[in-house]
C-alpha cells in the first residue's frame, strides 16, 4: 500500500499520515547510470547522484532505518499544514522525498477543473513537483538526488559532503606567495561557492612542486587575460570574487582549447577518465 507521510517543523520530530493508496511520484527511468556525489561534477539532465549504504551514514534519518508501519502515525491535522517541512511518499518500498517551502503551500481561492468544475475557497494546497528531491531505495540502501542543497533540511548533516574551506584555510590560501590582494578584498568578502573552490584548490596545490606551479601560472595567464599578473613579483592581483574564481579554475586546469576552430572554453564540471 502507498502512503504519503509529512514531517513537521517542531522539536518532537513528528511524522503524520496525509493520505494512503495514492501514487504521488513515478520512478524516473534514468536512475541506471548514477554518479557518486562529487561537488566538482555538474549532472547531465538524465543523471542522478547516488549515495550507497545510506542507512549507515551519520546524516541518515531514523525514519529510514526502521521498517515502516503506517499504524504508528496519526493523521495530520489542519493546524499542522503550515508546519510541514517535507513530504515522503512510500511506494513499493521506495521512498520519495520532497522538501516543502512556503512558496509551495498556497492558501487561495482556485478553480478545480474536472468533470464537475468547482470553486475551492481558500483551501491550502501544496504544489507537487514533477520529480522528487530525493529517492531512497530501501531494498538497495541507496539514495538518489540531483541537488544537494535541496535536501539539507531533510537530512541534517548531509552538507558535510559540500565542504567549504574553513576561515583558517581561506586565510592560509590567500597568504600564498602567488596572490596579492587589492581593493580591500579579503577573507571576509569570500562567499560560500569560492570557499568550496578554495578547499578543492588547496588539496590540488599539495601535489604541485615549484616547476608545476610555474607551468600553471603560465596556463592561467594564457586563458585569463583580464586577470592582472605582476611579472616581477610573480603574483596574481585579486580584488573581486570573479577574479578569485578565475584563479581557482586555473589551478584546477578547467580551461581548454578545442582541437577544431581553436576555441578557448571553460569546463563547468570535470570527470576523470580511466587510463587505457
Amino acid at each position: 500500500m502507498n502512503h504519503l507521510i509529512a514531517k513537521t517543523k517542531d522539536k518532537n520530530d513528528n511524522y503524520f499520515k496525509v493520505i494512503s493508496d495514492k501514487e504521488i511520484f513515478q520512478l524516473p527511468d534514468d536512475l541506471g547510470n548514477p554518479k557518486d556525489y562529487d561537488s566538482n561534477y555538474k549532472l547531465e539532465d538524465d543523471e542522478w547522484f547516488v549515495i550507497e549504504g545510506f542507512s549507515q551514514k551519520s546524516y541518515c534519518i531514523e525514519f529510514l532505518k526502521k521498517n515502516f508501519n503506517s499504524t504508528e502515525y496519526n493523521q495530520i491535522s489542519k493546524n499542522n499544514y503550515n508546519k510541514i517541512q517535507f513530504l515522503c511518499s512510500i511506494q513499493n518500498d521506495i521512498y520519495y522525498f520532497q522538501k516543502v517551502t512556503p512558496s509551495q503551500l498556497i492558501e487561495k481561492k482556485f478553480l478545480s477543473l474536472s468533470t464537475a468544475p468547482s470553486i475551492i475557497e481558500n483551501k491550502p494546497i501544496i504544489i507537487i513537483k514533477t520529480f522528487p528531491d530525493a529517492i531512497y531505495k530501501k531494498s538497495e540502501d541507496t539514495m538518489f538526488f540531483k541537488n544537494l542543497s535541496a535536501i539539507f533540511t531533510i537530512f541534517k548533516g548531509i552538507d558535510v559532503l559540500y565542504r567549504e574551506a574553513t576561515q583558517k584555510e581561506t586565510e592560509d590560501f590567500l597568504e600564498n606567495d602567488f596572490i596579492e590582494l587589492k581593493d580591500n578584498y579579503g577573507v571576509n568578502k569570500i562567499k560560500k561557492t569560492n570557499r568550496k573552490r578554495i578547499a578543492i584548490a588547496m588539496d590540488t596545490l599539495k601535489y604541485f612542486n615549484q616547476q608545476d606551479k610555474t607551468k600553471i601560472f603560465q596556463y592561467i595567464k594564457e586563458y585569463c587575460n583580464d586577470l592582472e599578473f605582476n611579472e616581477k613579483k610573480a603574483k596574481f592581483k585579486i580584488g573581486t570574487e570573479n577574479e578569485l574564481k578565475q584563479l581557482l579554475y586555473g589551478i584546477e586546469q578547467r580551461y581548454y582549447t578545442t582541437p577544431l576552430w581553436n576555441e578557448k572554453r571553460l569546463a563547468n564540471s570535470i570527470v576523470k577518465l580511466k587510463s587505457t
